[in-house]
């Protein structure tokens, strides 16, 4: 039994930030102070000339390469907005809420640690008895929800499953931190059923332990208290610099050596994938991955420079713009990559057959 994404939904809160909203200081002040996220050492063979030519147009730029990005407001929890991007998407699918058998959500910024908005969204769009739960993989989590949705179908545990996934970053990351021009909010979903647009061929995902703190929410003061005792505020950063600095100098390799791996279990040859949806820490990081594993920069996907990195929303934002620019509609392979904190690297390999999308 084959399983399929039969819908899938990006939402975007209204209010915009624009470069222009940066105080006129910005410029300069960005190139000073903490720049754990902006200065990407040189990065490792085989891709270290290709991501060098990148770095080298974006250097004196301290907007990242983002024009645009959207900012949630305050009044609007994880949970709306992850049930605004789930309605979208089963529409898109034509499926009932009272169809769905599975909710598991991920949320960056959940208004409480527990429960999971699996819960609260499930309740919200009237799933009914339906089990959710919600799984954390940081910013590769669309894919590894992925991975369990497509195995609960294809065991025939369930008909329909529901995956939610929300970046509310923004609230908790300060307007003037050098790397904050890069980041937008927004939530996506997505509806794998056993029947659908874009057929699973092959997921597969990889966790390095060992870099469990490169990557992670800090507080602001050196005290670094955990989240139970009062402190200052918390704010995404590092308990381990080199570390982290390590996983940006090598997130173009990981993302091509992620995507041959899922090739290779799908068994087909990598240069045959059309379209590429990845996570975007940069914009241009799924263009320096395309180029070292052989594809064209126009296979990318992508919403960066209007809408900042989004996170575990990335891959999906992503698809769901090929789908509404009509660029998913022709047969074809497309793959999906995405790396999280922890550190987590994951992908999937989609087929899009006319012949497979109901009428």
């Amino acid at each position: 039994m084959s399983a399929y994404i039969a819908g899938i939904a990006a939402w975007y809160p209204e209010p915009v930030r624009y470069n222009s909203d940066w105080p006129a200081e910005f410029g300069q002040r960005s190139f000073e102070g903490d720049r754990l996220f902006n200065d990407i050492p040189q990065a490792s063979e085989p891709s270290a000339r290709i991501t060098d030519e990148y770095l080298a147009r974006e250097a004196s730029d301290p907007f990242l390469g983002a024009r645009e990005r959207r900012v949630a407001p305050a009044s609007v929890s994880a949970v709306d907005a992850e049930v605004w991007a789930a309605e979208r998407a089963l529409a898109d699918a034509g499926v009932r809420a009272a169809d769905v058998d599975l909710v598991i959500s991920y949320s960056v910024t959940p208004e409480r640690l527990t429960p999971a908005s699996a819960c609260a969204v499930a309740h919200r769009l009237g799933v009914g008895q339906a089990l959710a739960f919600g799984i954390d993989a940081a910013c590769a989590t669309a894919l590894v929800q992925l991975d369990l949705a497509a195995k609960w179908v294809e065991s025939g545990r369930a008909d329909t499953v529901l995956l939610t996934q929300s970046h509310l970053l923004l609230r908790a990351f300060p307007m003037l931190h050098p790397a904050a021009p890069g980041l937008g909010d927004a939530a996506t979903a997505i509806v794998v059923r056993r029947s659908g647009r874009y057929r699973i061929v092959a997921t597969h995902a990889a966790t390095s332990g060992e870099y469990h703190d490169a990557v992670t929410w800090v507080r602001s003061a050196p005290e670094d208290a955990p989240w139970w005792l009062a402190g200052s505020d918390f704010r995404v950063g590092t308990r381990n610099r080199e570390q982290a600095k390590m996983l940006q100098r090598d997130t173009v390799s990981f993302a091509a050596r992620t995507l041959r791996e899922v090739c290779e279990q799908a068994g087909v040859d990598v240069e045959r994938l059309r379209l590429l949806a990845s996570v975007e820490p940069r914009g241009w990081v799924p263009l320096a991955t395309a180029r070292v594993l052989g594809l064209s920069e126009s296979s990318v996907l992508s919403v960066y420079e209007t809408r900042g990195h989004l996170g575990a929303c990335g891959p999906i934002a992503n698809l769901a713009l090929g789908q509404a620019s009509g660029r998913t509609n022709a047969p074809g392979l497309f793959g999906l990559y995405g790396q999280g904190a922890g550190f987590t690297r994951a992908a999937a390999l989609l087929q899009m057959d006319l012949a497979e999308v109901p009428a």
